[in-house]
């Protein structure tokens, strides 16, 4: 059980072994409560915070707090050790993995929402596709082996399960990956996309001053999940793409006086 009754922007996860401090993520929130239809009443205070918060961090909660992306740079840090060079990912399926994250937010939210329908409670998928991202996400087996919990890798209870849990397994090896291709995981994540809609216009942002830049390319060159507005965009002030986590990366080194 968790501490507190609060879900976070960011992947606090429900499967952390003994409980965590905050009951789960943005995305748990919604899907939970669309499959239970949860009185608006109860559910008004958690979107209220969940609104509050994203607008105060916005997508600062990828770059900076969520324990996945913590990982990822963790597993980045161990590549730059053994000086393996890191695999870039092509412009093609950049733009399919921007489709694949959207798609996954969505199809979790029809999908928790279509689950809480009689007839399919009757036939027992609701059981099976409960939770539908959850099933998916790598931290469902990454949180509970690190407290020391054996998680729940394969359940053969029926097709569905079956389906998901090849599914789960494929998403953890492509999580795995991240040791190769920086923040891979965050090209994909549905909790990502949907922090993405409120990354511009919520109180941090990049600005830009086109007359200092010189297009040296550097902060195209070290962000880790491949955002291109920053370097290429002279004619706006504010540079805050959706995809952006916000890690400041590209405004690290002194010389970029143009980025703040």
């Amino acid at each position: 059980e968790s501490v507190v009754e609060i879900y976070l922007p960011s992947l606090a996860c429900r499967f952390a072994a003994h409980g965590g401090v905050f009951r789960s993520c943005s995305v748990h929130l919604l899907s939970e409560n669309l499959t239970w239809q949860t009185s608006f009443k109860l559910v008004l205070p958690h979107l209220f915070l969940f609104v509050l918060l994203t607008f105060l961090f916005s997508r600062m909660w990828c770059g900076w707090v969520c324990p996945l992306g913590a990982i990822q740079d963790a597993m980045t840090w161990l590549r730059l050790r053994f000086s393996a060079p890191a695999w870039p990912v092509p412009e093609a399926l950049g733009r399919f993995l921007f489709k694949l994250r959207h798609f996954l937010l969505w199809a979790t939210l029809a999908i928790s929402a279509l689950i809480a329908l009689p007839v399919l409670g009757r036939a027992g998928i609701n059981d099976s596709l409960f939770l539908w991202y959850c099933q998916l996400c790598p931290s469902r087996l990454l949180y509970p082996a690190l407290g020391g919990v054996m998680p729940c890798y394969w359940d053969g209870s029926n097709g569905i399960t079956i389906f998901m849990s090849l599914v789960g397994l494929g998403a953890f090896g492509v999580f795995l990956f991240c040791f190769l291709v920086p923040r891979l995981w965050c090209r994909i994540c549905a909790i990502g996309a949907l922090l993405s809609y409120f990354n511009r216009g919520s109180l941090p942002y990049l600005r830009k001053d086109a007359r200092k830049c010189t297009s040296c390319g550097t902060c195209r060159r070290v962000c880790p999940v491949g955002v291109e507005r920053v370097y290429r965009d002279m004619d706006h002030k504010v540079v805050t793409d959706g995809e952006c986590v916000l890690c400041l990366r590209c405004v690290e080194p002194v010389s970029y006086t143009h980025l703040r």
